[in-house]
């Protein structure tokens, strides 16, 4: 994912100081800095005085490197300094673990648009709780393209400085399970020495060379899940370079300013005393919501296109064995959209999904002849082998990037940065497609819900550069269900269930492919037992997981024992498998959106055929509401000998704001509500 909020990039670098440990073999540990050796002693300085010991008595010694290169002195910094006198009473912040005090980034921008970005963080621990989320810190580099360094990173706790050391640093790699992808490198430390109400410091900056494929951009976030009591973000610039930025939700206050001096533009922007954001059931994603600045340098999408159309182009490469295999997928097809489908479905299964961002490899993707060779792509590789495929098979293919609904889409910044995934365009037998392979579980005209409705960029095609993805319907995301139970006079319930599944819920489904036999029956088992404790499993059909050209065949029959209580000449029971809970919206008010990937649809048709010598004597009222974007509407219809349910909840407003929620509680309290009634029967 891109964003700079997100993640600093940092690669380490030696520092000179040093906090070195002398182990002695009677079990005394010394820490201090070893400043002379030899083969007869060691001389070590600690707490201001130098010590000897024989080189016998030594049982090793520890070099550790301090990061505190342009630290100067913890105490005497002015904001340090101030927030040791007064320090944060946590009775103000009764719901949050730390406070930052300070949240700074600083970006240099150089001619040659190469730039240098600047993290710097001041933190007060306020409680126990916040001691390990505020001291643990990790960061991504990507080798080759920047160069990084931790300056300082220290803890004050009463009064004694502790900084970090070498000790306390370790990197990884974090795509290691995808070596083809195994570029992005992870930087981990934890600041020593952290108890309630210590202060914590650090800064750390990093730079990155400018290539045409990894421009400049940054995403700035100001608010998080912990308070923040200054953020401030200053970018500086040449005059012969323009700045371009995006303000997302900043609050009321944010001061701005612009200044020119010296041939170069500062730009800052600062904000105070944000509060921290409260954990809320169905939120959209944080870089949805949370304010922020984006920042690129200027141009046009048309340049943009004109500069990567030319390298994409190069990299088209098709081999006669990609050309055969496209030949062999699409022979016999008759329709374009019969060999789009082909193609997509063999590159879905056999090429495997790397789930690795572009962010953390490349925007620019690999030779399309290295990822069919390689039988493994991420979701910039695989639609392009895609592109390649349907290309040589005849048909007309664009190719474009797409941005996630993970994050705001800037029109104004034309970067190639904003984007996470690509994808095809074809139009085919009279359908436009968005074809976007990127794991085996969709068919070829189920879009991601990430990128149902977002933005996207072509760059290898004729039109306007930008245009919307195409929007599902709740019936292109629906699961449709039908059931046919029967109801002894014991008061025990048989029967089976078929479900119709479209979009993610049939992707969803699709999951079970990867299941032994033995894990699938006991998740059927379990299935079957959310209906009733004492339900039993008898069969279960499911087809066609494997298949992408065909939709999931999906049933199951039970038996549940004692399904309905007796009480005299009466049985009750509740109908089988309607639970719905309000307790997603067990708020009084909501200060975040209720957001959801797509648009979706439940509806389902239930019959229950009586047990001989009963007729139903009580049923609930139909209930049929709509609120908030969301509807509902079911109800019950009676006939000799049989009881019919339908219902159908749909969701059409994927994003509703908190002045709406009060009507979106109702809605799940009514259905709640609705839910927990019984059905009574009486014997004739």
């Amino acid at each position: 994912m891109n964003g700079l909020s997100l993640c600093l990039t940092l690669l380490l670098a030696a520092a000179p100081a040093r906090a070195d440990l002398l182990y002695l073999n009677k079990g005394d540990e010394i820490n201090g800095a070893v400043t002379a050796m030899d083969a007869a002693a060691v001389r070590i300085t600690a707490a201001g005085k130098e010590q000897s010991f024989p080189r016998q008595e030594v049982m090793k010694i520890q070099f550790v490197k301090e990061y505190r290169s342009g630290a100067g002195e913890p105490l005497q910094d002015a904001e340090t300094a101030r927030l040791l006198a007064v320090p944060p009473d946590p009775k103000n912040y009764p719901n949050d673990g730390y406070l930052t005090w300070l949240n700074e980034t600083a970006i240099e921008i150089n001619a040659d648009r190469s730039w240098t970005l600047t993290r710097r963080g001041i933190r007060c621990i306020l409680r126990e709780r916040g001691k390990s989320p505020a001291a643990y810190l990790s960061h991504n580099f990507l080798p080759g393209l920047q160069t990084a360094v931790i300056d300082y990173a220290y803890s004050v706790t009463d009064s004694t400085v502790s900084y970090l050391t070498d000790v306390s640093v370790m990197e990884g790699s974090p795509n290691l399970s995808y070596p083809s992808y195994d570029r992005l490198k992870l930087v981990k430390y934890a600041i020593p020495n952290v108890q309630t109400a210590s202060v914590l410091g650090y800064r750390s900056h990093y730079a990155t060379v400018y290539t045409s494929t990894y421009p400049f951009f940054a995403d700035i976030a100001f608010r998080y899940y912990e308070p923040v009591k200054t953020a401030r973000l200053i970018v500086t610039l040449p005059d012969s370079l323009k700045l371009s930025y995006f303000e997302f939700n900043l609050p009321k206050g944010t001061v701005f300013s612009k200044t020119v001096k010296n041939g170069r533009t500062v730009y800052a922007w600062e904000a105070s005393d944000l509060p921290s954001y409260r954990s809320e059931p169905e939120s959209p994603p944080f870089l949805r919501y949370t304010p922020q600045v984006m920042l690129s340098l200027d141009g046009t999408w048309g340049d943009l296109r004109a500069a990567l159309a030319p390298l994409l182009k190069e990299r088209l490469v098709v081999t006669p064995a990609m050309s055969a295999k496209a030949e062999e997928l699409t022979a016999g097809k008759k329709s374009d959209l019969e060999k789009a489908e082909a193609l997509y479905n063999w590159i879905a299964k056999e090429i495997k999904y790397q789930p690795v961002p572009l962010d953390d490899y490349s925007y620019l993707p690999k030779p399309a002849d290295e990822t069919f060779n390689n039988k493994a792509g991420n979701a910039l590789d695989k639609p392009f082998l895609l592109y390649a495929l349907l290309e040589s098979a005849g048909l007309k293919p664009e190719f474009a990037y797409a941005r996630s609904k993970y994050a705001p889409f800037a029109g104004n910044l034309p970067n190639i940065r904003q984007f996470d995934y690509a994808e095809c365009l074809l139009e085919a037998s009279g359908e436009k497609l968005v074809l976007a392979p990127y794991g085996d579980t969709r068919r070829y005209f189920e879009l991601n819900a990430v990128l149902q409705g977002a933005k996207a960029f072509k760059v290898l095609g004729e039109g306007e550069p930008l245009f919307d993805n195409p929007d599902h319907s709740a019936d292109q995301e629906a699961d449709i269900t039908d059931a046919r139970y029967a109801l002894d006079k014991d008061g025990v319930l048989t029967g089976s269930y078929s479900s119709r599944m479209t979009g993610g819920v049939q992707a969803g489904m699709r999951g079970y492919k990867a299941y032994k036999k033995e894990d699938l029956d006991r998740d059927m088992e379990k299935y079957v037992h959310s209906i009733h404790p004492l339900a039993r499993l008898k069969g279960y059909i499911l087809n066609n997981l494997d298949d992408l050209s065909k939709d999931l065949e999906f049933s199951l029959s039970m038996e549940a024992p004692g399904y309905a209580m007796k009480a005299g000449r009466f049985m009750i029971f509740k109908v089988p498998g309607l639970e719905y809970s309000a307790a997603g919206a067990a708020q009084t008010e909501r200060e975040l959106p209720l957001f959801w990937y797509s648009r979706s649809r439940n509806t389902r048709t239930l019959e229950i055929k009586l047990p001989e010598g009963y007729r139903l004597y009580y049923a609930p009222k139909q209930l049929e509401t709509e609120l908030a974007g969301q509807s509902y509407k079911a109800g019950f219809k009676a006939s000799p000998g049989l009881l019919t349910f339908t219902e159908d909840l749909k969701t059409e407003k994927t994003w509703v704001e908190p002045s709406d929620y009060p009507k979106y509680k109702a809605f799940k309290e009514s259905l709640a509500q609705f839910s927990e009634n019984w059905i009574v029967l009486e014997k004739n």
